[in-house]
Protein backbone atom coordinates (compact mmCIF):
# COMPACT_ATOMS: atom_id res chain seq x y z
CA UNK A 1 0.00 0.00 0.00
CA UNK A 2 1.82 3.95 -0.83
CA UNK A 3 1.76 4.23 2.02
CA UNK A 4 -2.10 2.98 1.66
CA UNK A 5 -23.89 4.65 -10.11
CA UNK A 6 -21.80 7.53 -11.15
CA UNK A 7 -19.39 9.42 -8.81
CA UNK A 8 -19.75 12.67 -8.83
CA UNK A 9 -16.55 14.95 -6.56
CA UNK A 10 -17.97 15.45 -3.03
CA UNK A 11 -17.91 19.48 -2.97
CA UNK A 12 -17.28 19.05 0.96
CA UNK A 13 -14.66 16.63 0.51
CA UNK A 14 -12.03 18.24 3.82
CA UNK A 15 -9.10 18.40 2.13
CA UNK A 16 -7.11 21.25 2.38
CA UNK A 17 -4.22 20.81 0.53
CA UNK A 18 -4.72 22.91 -2.41
CA UNK A 19 -2.56 20.71 -5.15
CA UNK A 20 -3.55 17.96 -3.41
CA UNK A 21 -7.63 18.73 -3.26
CA UNK A 22 -7.02 19.45 -6.89
CA UNK A 23 -5.71 16.09 -7.66
CA UNK A 24 -8.11 14.19 -6.01
CA UNK A 25 -10.88 15.63 -7.98
CA UNK A 26 -9.57 15.01 -11.24
CA UNK A 27 -8.99 11.32 -10.70
CA UNK A 28 -11.99 10.73 -9.49
CA UNK A 29 -13.66 12.70 -12.33
CA UNK A 30 -10.75 10.71 -15.01
CA UNK A 31 -11.58 7.49 -13.62
CA UNK A 32 -15.34 7.96 -13.61
CA UNK A 33 -15.40 9.16 -17.52
CA UNK A 34 -12.93 6.24 -18.31
CA UNK A 35 -15.17 3.66 -16.90
CA UNK A 36 -18.11 5.14 -17.88
CA UNK A 37 -16.39 5.67 -21.71
CA UNK A 38 -16.21 1.89 -21.41
CA UNK A 39 -19.89 1.05 -20.46
CA UNK A 40 -20.77 3.51 -23.02
CA UNK A 41 -19.38 1.29 -25.60
CA UNK A 42 -20.57 -1.68 -23.88
CA UNK A 43 -24.09 -0.97 -23.81
CA UNK A 44 -23.70 -0.36 -27.85
CA UNK A 45 -22.25 -3.40 -28.51
CA UNK A 46 -25.06 -5.15 -26.21
CA UNK A 47 -27.41 -3.57 -28.53
CA UNK A 48 -26.10 -4.65 -31.71
CA UNK A 49 -25.54 -8.28 -30.93
CA UNK A 50 -29.77 -8.18 -30.00
CA UNK A 51 -29.69 -7.92 -33.53
CA UNK A 52 -27.02 -10.20 -34.50
CA UNK A 53 -27.61 -13.12 -32.33
CA UNK A 54 -24.88 -13.83 -29.46
CA UNK A 55 -22.41 -15.95 -31.63
CA UNK A 56 -22.60 -16.44 -35.03
CA UNK A 57 -20.01 -14.23 -37.43
CA UNK A 58 -21.34 -10.73 -36.67
CA UNK A 59 -21.41 -11.18 -32.80
CA UNK A 60 -17.67 -12.13 -33.22
CA UNK A 61 -17.44 -9.03 -35.34
CA UNK A 62 -19.19 -7.02 -32.71
CA UNK A 63 -17.02 -8.13 -29.88
CA UNK A 64 -13.09 -7.85 -31.41
CA UNK A 65 -14.56 -4.24 -32.13
CA UNK A 66 -15.30 -3.67 -28.51
CA UNK A 67 -12.09 -5.06 -27.53
CA UNK A 68 -10.04 -2.22 -28.88
CA UNK A 69 -11.87 0.50 -27.41
CA UNK A 70 -9.76 0.81 -24.15
CA UNK A 71 -6.25 -0.59 -24.13
CA UNK A 72 -7.21 -1.78 -20.49
CA UNK A 73 -9.38 -4.63 -21.93
CA UNK A 74 -8.14 -7.78 -22.10
CA UNK A 75 -11.38 -9.53 -24.06
CA UNK A 76 -14.74 -9.09 -24.73
CA UNK A 77 -17.39 -12.24 -24.06
CA UNK A 78 -20.76 -12.89 -24.80
CA UNK A 79 -22.37 -14.98 -22.10
CA UNK A 80 -25.92 -16.78 -22.75
CA UNK A 81 -28.81 -16.71 -20.38
CA UNK A 82 -27.60 -19.48 -18.33
CA UNK A 83 -24.49 -18.02 -17.60
CA UNK A 84 -22.55 -19.61 -20.62
CA UNK A 85 -19.81 -18.02 -22.63
CA UNK A 86 -20.57 -18.32 -25.91
CA UNK A 87 -18.46 -15.97 -27.75
CA UNK A 88 -15.08 -14.42 -27.04
CA UNK A 89 -12.55 -12.10 -29.11
CA UNK A 90 -9.66 -11.96 -29.58
CA UNK A 91 -9.09 -15.05 -30.88
CA UNK A 92 -6.64 -15.30 -28.05
CA UNK A 93 -9.49 -16.20 -25.73
CA UNK A 94 -11.84 -18.37 -27.78
CA UNK A 95 -10.66 -20.82 -25.76
CA UNK A 96 -12.54 -19.70 -23.21
CA UNK A 97 -15.90 -20.34 -24.85
CA UNK A 98 -18.14 -23.14 -23.32
CA UNK A 99 -17.09 -21.97 -20.04
CA UNK A 100 -19.99 -22.29 -17.47
CA UNK A 101 -19.32 -18.94 -15.28
CA UNK A 102 -22.80 -19.15 -13.81
CA UNK A 103 -21.61 -18.87 -10.26
CA UNK A 104 -19.94 -15.94 -10.20
CA UNK A 105 -21.49 -12.99 -8.35
CA UNK A 106 -21.31 -10.39 -10.75
CA UNK A 107 -22.79 -13.31 -13.73
CA UNK A 108 -25.55 -14.35 -10.98
CA UNK A 109 -27.03 -10.43 -10.67
CA UNK A 110 -27.22 -9.50 -14.23
CA UNK A 111 -28.63 -12.83 -14.85
CA UNK A 112 -31.56 -12.56 -11.95
CA UNK A 113 -32.00 -8.72 -12.56
CA UNK A 114 -31.50 -7.67 -16.37
CA UNK A 115 -29.26 -5.08 -15.54
CA UNK A 116 -25.74 -3.66 -15.80
CA UNK A 117 -23.48 -4.60 -13.39
CA UNK A 118 -19.44 -3.97 -12.51
CA UNK A 119 -17.82 -6.65 -10.61
CA UNK A 120 -15.22 -6.67 -7.98
CA UNK A 121 -11.73 -7.79 -8.95
CA UNK A 122 -11.70 -11.77 -9.30
CA UNK A 123 -10.22 -14.73 -11.28
CA UNK A 124 -12.12 -14.59 -14.54
CA UNK A 125 -12.64 -18.04 -16.99
CA UNK A 126 -9.56 -16.67 -18.56
CA UNK A 127 -7.42 -17.19 -15.98
CA UNK A 128 -6.24 -14.06 -14.43
CA UNK A 129 -7.57 -11.45 -12.07
CA UNK A 130 -9.69 -8.57 -13.32
CA UNK A 131 -12.59 -6.89 -13.21
CA UNK A 132 -15.86 -7.57 -15.62
CA UNK A 133 -18.54 -4.82 -16.84
CA UNK A 134 -21.38 -6.38 -18.16
CA UNK A 135 -24.47 -5.22 -20.02
CA UNK A 136 -27.54 -7.47 -20.90
CA UNK A 137 -28.66 -8.20 -23.95
CA UNK A 138 -32.58 -8.28 -25.38
CA UNK A 139 -33.76 -9.29 -28.62
CA UNK A 140 -35.99 -7.27 -31.39
CA UNK A 141 -38.41 -8.75 -29.25
CA UNK A 142 -37.46 -7.86 -25.75
CA UNK A 143 -36.74 -11.45 -24.72
CA UNK A 144 -33.35 -11.58 -22.70
CA UNK A 145 -31.12 -13.49 -24.60
CA UNK A 146 -28.04 -12.83 -22.33
CA UNK A 147 -25.52 -10.66 -21.65
CA UNK A 148 -22.15 -8.95 -22.96
CA UNK A 149 -19.24 -8.15 -20.75
CA UNK A 150 -15.64 -6.57 -20.77
CA UNK A 151 -12.93 -8.14 -18.99
CA UNK A 152 -10.51 -5.17 -17.70
CA UNK A 153 -7.62 -4.70 -15.99
CA UNK A 154 -8.49 -1.78 -13.47
CA UNK A 155 -4.45 -1.39 -12.89
CA UNK A 156 -4.03 -0.28 -16.27
CA UNK A 157 -7.23 1.68 -16.58
CA UNK A 158 -6.13 3.56 -13.95
CA UNK A 159 -2.47 3.81 -14.54
CA UNK A 160 -3.70 6.08 -17.72
CA UNK A 161 -5.51 8.32 -15.69
CA UNK A 162 -2.88 8.62 -12.32
CA UNK A 163 0.21 8.70 -14.48
CA UNK A 164 0.09 12.00 -16.53
CA UNK A 165 -2.41 13.62 -13.17
CA UNK A 166 0.21 13.10 -10.43
CA UNK A 167 3.83 14.12 -13.17
CA UNK A 168 5.63 16.46 -11.26
CA UNK A 169 3.62 16.47 -8.15
CA UNK A 170 4.77 15.16 -5.06
CA UNK A 171 1.92 13.07 -3.75
CA UNK A 172 0.95 9.27 -4.49
CA UNK A 173 -2.32 7.67 -5.70
CA UNK A 174 -3.39 4.89 -4.55
CA UNK A 175 -6.94 3.34 -5.94
CA UNK A 176 -8.64 0.79 -3.24
CA UNK A 177 -11.48 -1.78 -3.29
CA UNK A 178 -13.66 -1.78 -0.19
CA UNK A 179 -12.84 -5.08 0.52
CA UNK A 180 -9.05 -3.59 0.84
CA UNK A 181 -8.08 -5.28 -2.12
CA UNK A 182 -5.48 -2.65 -3.81
CA UNK A 183 -6.33 -2.00 -7.40
CA UNK A 184 -3.33 0.74 -8.32
CA UNK A 185 -0.55 2.17 -6.25
CA UNK A 186 2.02 4.17 -7.57
CA UNK A 187 4.45 1.57 -5.81
CA UNK A 188 3.55 -1.15 -8.35
CA UNK A 189 4.76 -3.59 -5.64
CA UNK A 190 1.73 -3.29 -3.35
CA UNK A 191 -0.79 -3.87 -6.49
CA UNK A 192 -3.02 -7.41 -5.77
CA UNK A 193 -2.47 -7.04 -2.10
CA UNK A 194 -5.33 -7.56 0.68
CA UNK A 195 -4.25 -4.52 3.01
CA UNK A 196 -6.63 -6.17 6.11
CA UNK A 197 -4.94 -9.68 5.39
CA UNK A 198 -0.91 -8.93 3.82
CA UNK A 199 1.58 -9.46 6.54
CA UNK A 200 3.31 -6.33 5.49
CA UNK A 201 0.76 -3.96 7.19
CA UNK A 202 0.35 -6.53 10.26
CA UNK A 203 2.44 -3.80 12.64
CA UNK A 204 1.37 -0.92 11.68
CA UNK A 205 -2.06 -0.40 13.46
CA UNK A 206 -1.94 3.23 12.65
CA UNK A 207 -2.03 2.27 9.00
CA UNK A 208 -4.90 -0.83 8.90
CA UNK A 209 -6.96 2.00 10.99
CA UNK A 210 -7.07 4.37 8.59
CA UNK A 211 -7.44 1.79 5.80
CA UNK A 212 -10.67 0.66 7.39
CA UNK A 213 -11.71 3.76 7.61
CA UNK A 214 -11.11 4.14 4.14
CA UNK A 215 -12.83 1.39 3.06
CA UNK A 216 -16.05 2.15 5.42
CA UNK A 217 -16.14 5.78 4.54
CA UNK A 218 -16.76 7.37 0.77
CA UNK A 219 -14.42 10.07 1.65
CA UNK A 220 -11.86 11.63 4.05
CA UNK A 221 -8.71 12.63 5.44
CA UNK A 222 -6.37 11.12 7.86
CA UNK A 223 -2.67 10.97 9.05
CA UNK A 224 -1.06 7.67 10.01
CA UNK A 225 2.75 6.58 10.15
CA UNK A 226 4.42 3.53 7.63
CA UNK A 227 7.77 2.44 6.95
CA UNK A 228 8.99 0.81 3.64
CA UNK A 229 11.49 -1.67 3.42
CA UNK A 230 12.27 -2.16 6.73
CA UNK A 231 12.93 2.30 6.80
CA UNK A 232 12.00 4.23 9.73
CA UNK A 233 8.95 4.94 10.13
CA UNK A 234 7.17 8.42 8.58
CA UNK A 235 4.15 10.58 8.88
CA UNK A 236 1.33 10.43 6.03
CA UNK A 237 -1.17 12.52 5.36
CA UNK A 238 -4.04 11.04 2.82
CA UNK A 239 -7.27 12.40 1.54
CA UNK A 240 -9.75 9.99 -0.49
CA UNK A 241 -12.90 10.03 -2.30
CA UNK A 242 -15.11 7.43 -4.39
CA UNK A 243 -15.17 6.48 -7.98
CA UNK A 244 -16.80 3.44 -9.23
CA UNK A 245 -20.10 2.27 -11.74
CA UNK A 246 -23.04 0.25 -11.32
CA UNK A 247 -22.87 0.55 -7.64
CA UNK A 248 -19.31 -0.77 -7.05
CA UNK A 249 -17.40 1.47 -5.28
CA UNK A 250 -13.44 2.11 -5.63
CA UNK A 251 -11.46 4.33 -3.04
CA UNK A 252 -9.38 6.92 -4.53
CA UNK A 253 -6.75 8.27 -2.00
CA UNK A 254 -3.87 11.02 -2.62
CA UNK A 255 -0.94 10.41 -0.10
CA UNK A 256 2.22 12.82 0.74
CA UNK A 257 4.31 13.07 3.68
CA UNK A 258 3.16 15.48 6.56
Amino acid sequence: MADVQRAAPEPDTPVTDPEAAALLIRLQSDITRALEAMDNRLAYAAFDLGKTGLNDTAAHGVLANLSVVDPSIADCVAVDGGGTIVAAEPAAYHGTEGADIHSQDHVRHILATKRPVMSEVIMVAEGFQAGVIAAPVFTNESRFAGFAAVVFRPYDLIAGVAGPATNGTSCQVMVIQTDGRVLYDTDPTQVGRLTFEDPLYADYPDLLDVARRVADERYGTATYGFAADGEEAVQKKTAWTTTGLHGTEWRVAVIDEV
